[in-house]
């Protein structure tokens, strides 16, 4: 690269370079800023302006060529072969080859033809940004006579080839004879054909009567003008709707309306729906987002469907909406405050009859909530207020809790030294926890919501938990955990029942009136942990190790439903003057102390089992470890204060993986006390019986893998990847992957004849994947039930990638909501209604 002012060592008159080289990139410039049209090739140009006879530079000037470069005295030319380049300002000129001559006053710039035949190095000229590339361009500057060939313009996210153009000053040109792609390719897959066209620069490419060619094939597409925009910031514009047909509602036009791109923060989509049988649905979609503050999403729908009723022979209204609104605060906008909401409900009947199939339609319920959390700085406290809301569509039932209160205490040391010096003393690891929770909270059925009566029966109540807790260790290596649990719990209706002599019935009351009750516990834990190994050697394990976690705790809980505590009642509830025992707290926003008293002994064995194995990745150490059992636990328990069914069932459960791909999780339920011929439990122990320790109640294996290809393997092209054996190809190299999960339930049973059998449930899910070539996606899912033998539902979807088209097929052949879509269209956005589908909803089977 050499600048304007060492030319003087080619030549013995500098100026005429220099005069040259400016000429030349006033030329180039010149040339775009110029009108001109093609006449056999080449057309006068009108000029806008008076060209600078200044042969002065007020910049420098950088030329480079990769191959060679000379000078012609004799002719008075300059040429540069092979990649040559012009700079000047924020003008470029690239080519293989270029060419000034200033005896005719003419500068050219063309590619070359390489040994395949291909024209390579083809002129590109960058101005502000913009990029031309052209096959050659020419220009005289004495009869102002100019030529471009083949300009290829990218355009946004689309590219405009034109065979002659005319440039204005302010960059906007026309073009004829033109192609607009979204297609990368030298030779496009596909473009939109127009005489005509007219370039906005980030703005948009405006056509006259355009036509859609496929792989070189006119298609019957044609439209009488088109708009592309190039605007990178959002714009408003109408929103194309797509048509089709479905057998309840009829021929429609959906999703059609008007997009305003607002500003960068926010915007709104209006759209909707038209049938033909009568039905519409109006929807509003907006997003907004505040960089470090908020972001968030809104959406309401309101539907009118028509819907013809066999049965009374007549159409019948049926109005639907729903609404959408999800908002999250930036973590950055307050350190210590967050504030989110994710509401949403809507009509019974919305997600049935206007769900997505593939999304919604499975939901059952609405939920929502929004909550505000603030952390008091440089304290343990924490409060959040929020609010909630259940709706089921099945039984139309909405619950709401609104307010919400929780208050939080962190874990405080209240003993602890304000320097610590030393070991910490056994009281100064007492730790505190405080939270309380108090809502307000009423049910309904919604078309009963926004009446009176709901409001009446609404709950309101608070809880408080204190748990105190410490941690020891005795003779070194046992920790002992001695903690104590508080629990008070307020209510602003308590439940009174009593027996009607006179209805001969059971009558429940709710008095509003403050009440309030309280319970506490004791607990005593403790828990080592040892270590067994055992090393072998010979063979490829190495060595074993067994590590068992026991703990043994007791706990004691006074039995609050003792009448000194007046949390329980005992009612007459038939005519016989049998009494049951209830509590004030049934059916209130907390539940109250627990009846009965328990102090005893829970236990509980944790195992873990690994081996060390030799192996060959590790190059290192030559070892790996291997967990052989990830965990096996049995626990159980025993209460002194129970004056039967002392032992509790003795759970077990465990877990492993097996070669690093298949998981296993398998848990059982274990009784200690026999049953009779009627299926109940006595309370004799099984052993006292003779037939054993423990008899199983209930049992759960879990099994999941995941299986894929090699982390080598890539999908190929199709000639790359098979290899012809025999009268047949064999893929070699096909990228794959598997999930398999397997669910059995096993519980045992009585059968009315006092026979003992086993109730089983079990299922196979499987889901999965490959990749046929790189372009050629396939995968699936399906589950089958052994109980009642059948698939219950299947989803298979293909994807195919055309390079600048794609390809999709959604299909559920057989089970709930059969339904298939079909898509194939343009991949780029700008391109987004060039597209082909086919749909066939659940509705229409």
């Amino acid at each position: 690269m050499q600048e304007t002012q060492s030319y003087s060592r080619y030549f013995r008159n500098p100026g005429v370079l220099k005069r040259g080289v400016l000429i030349a990139l006033l030329i180039i410039s010149s040339l775009y800023a110029h009108a001109y049209t093609a006449d056999q090739g080449e057309a006068p140009v009108e000029e806008t302006r008076q060209a600078s006879k200044r042969d002065t530079l007020d910049a420098p000037v950088y030329y480079q060529a990769r191959e060679r470069s000379w000078i012609d005295l004799q002719k008075q030319q300059v040429y540069l072969i092979g990649g040559a380049e012009v700079r000047y300002k924020d003008i470029t000129l690239q080519a293989d080859s270029i060419v000034f001559d200033w005896q005719n006053s003419e500068v050219r710039a063309c590619g070359r033809t390489d040994s395949t035949g291909q024209l390579r190095g083809m002129p590109v000229f960058t101005q502000g940004g913009v990029a031309y590339k052209a096959k050659t361009i020419s220009y005289n500057f004495r009869s102002r006579k100019g030529k471009i060939s083949d300009i290829v313009t990218e355009q946004g996210e689309g590219y405009l080839i034109s065979q002659t153009v005319k440039r204005l000053a302010d960059e906007t040109f026309f073009g004829q004879h033109n192609k607009y792609t979204t297609c990368k390719q030298e030779h496009p897959h596909f473009y939109i054909s127009a005489g005509r066209v007219k370039v906005v620069p980030d703005k948009a490419v405006y056509t006259g009567p355009a036509n859609l060619v496929i792989g070189d094939v006119r298609t019957p597409l044609v439209v009488p003008f088109g708009i592309f925009p190039l605007m990178d910031k959002r714009r408003s514009g109408i929103i194309v709707p797509e048509y089709g047909e479905r057998s309840d509602l009829g021929f429609y036009l959906r999703n059609g309306g008007y997009y305003l791109g607002l500003s960068d923060r926010w915007d709104v989509a209006l759209t909707g729906d038209l049938y033909s049988k009568g039905s519409w649905v109006a929807n509003v979609a907006s997003r907004f987002v505040r960089r470090y503050r908020y972001h968030g999403s809104l959406n309401l729908t309101y539907a009118r469907l028509r819907t013809f009723r066999v049965e009374q022979n007549r159409f019948e209204a049926n109005p639907q909406f729903n609404v959408r609104l999800n908002l999250s605060q930036d973590s950055r906008a307050r350190p210590h405050s967050n504030f989110s909401a994710s509401i949403a409900f809507g009509t019974s009947q919305f997600n049935q009859l206007l769900g997505d199939v593939r999304s919604t339609y499975l939901n059952n319920t609405y939920q929502s909530s929004i909550s505000y959390r603030k952390t008091v700085p440089e304290t343990p406290f924490h409060f959040t207020i929020s609010a909630a809301h259940q709706q089921s569509t099945l039984n139309r039932q909405v619950s709401v809790q609104l307010p919400v209160l929780n208050i939080g205490m962190a874990q405080v040391y209240p003993f602890r030294r304000k320097v610590s010096a030393g070991r910490l003393r056994w009281y100064e690891k007492i730790g505190i926890t405080y939270t309380g929770d108090a809502r307000h909270q009423l049910a309904a059925a919604d078309t009963l919501l926004l009446q009176g009566q709901p409001l009446k029966r609404s709950l309101a109540g608070m809880q408080h938990s204190l748990p105190i807790s410490t941690s020891v260790h005795v003779l070194r290596y046992i920790q002992v955990t001695p903690s104590v649990n508080f629990r008070e719990v307020w209510t602003l209706q308590r439940i009174e029942r009593r027996w009607d002599t006179e209805g001969q019935r059971l009558v429940s009351d709710t008095v509003q009136k403050f009440f309030s009750g309280r319970e506490y516990s004791l607990a005593v834990g403790s828990s080592t942990r040892l270590y067994g190994t055992m090393q072998f050697k010979r063979g490829k394990v190495r060595a074993m190790r067994h590590v068992l976690t026991p703990s043994v705790s007791y706990s004691f809980r006074p039995d609050f439903g003792a009448p000194r505590y007046g949390y329980y009642y005992d009612v007459v509830v038939d005519s016989t003057g049998r009494q049951q025992r209830f509590s004030y707290f049934d059916g209130a926003v907390y539940s109250g102390p627990a009846a009965g008293a328990f102090h005893g002994l829970n236990f509980s064995l944790a195992n873990v089992l690994e081996m060390k194995v030799a192996s060959m990745r590790d190059t290192a150490s030559g070892i790996r470890k291997v967990k052989v059992l990830d965990a096996l636990n049995v626990s159980g328990n025993y209460n002194f204060a129970a004056d039967s069914f002392q032992w509790g069932n003795v759970n077990v459960g465990g877990r492993t993986t097996l070669m690093d791909r298949i998981g296993i999780q398998f848990s059982s339920v274990l009784d200690p006390y026999v049953r009779d011929s009627t299926g109940r439990r006595r309370d004799q122990l099984l052993i006292a019986t003779g037939r054993g320790w423990l008899r199983w109640t209930s049992a759960t294996v879990g099994i999941n893998a995941t299986l894929q290809s090699g982390k080598g393997s890539t999908a190929r092209s199709m000639p790359e990847s098979l290899l012809l054996s025999g009268d047949r190809y064999q893929d070699l190299n096909i990228p794959w992957n598997v999930s398999l999960g397997y669910n059995l339930l096993l519980r045992q049973g009585f059968t009315s004849d006092g026979r003992d059998t086993t109730l089983i449930t079990q299922a196979l899910s499987i889901s999965g994947g490959f990749s046929l070539t790189q372009r050629w996606k396939v995968s699936g899912s399906t589950s089958f039930d052994f109980v009642q033998k059948k698939f219950p539902t299947a989803m298979v979807e293909i994807y195919r990638d055309l390079h600048c088209w794609e390809m999709s097929l959604q299909w559920i052949p057989f089970g709930l909501r059969q339904s298939y879509n079909f898509t194939l269209r343009v991949k780029a956005p700008v391109l987004q209604d060039v597209r082909l589908r086919k749909t066939s909803d659940w509705y229409s089977f």
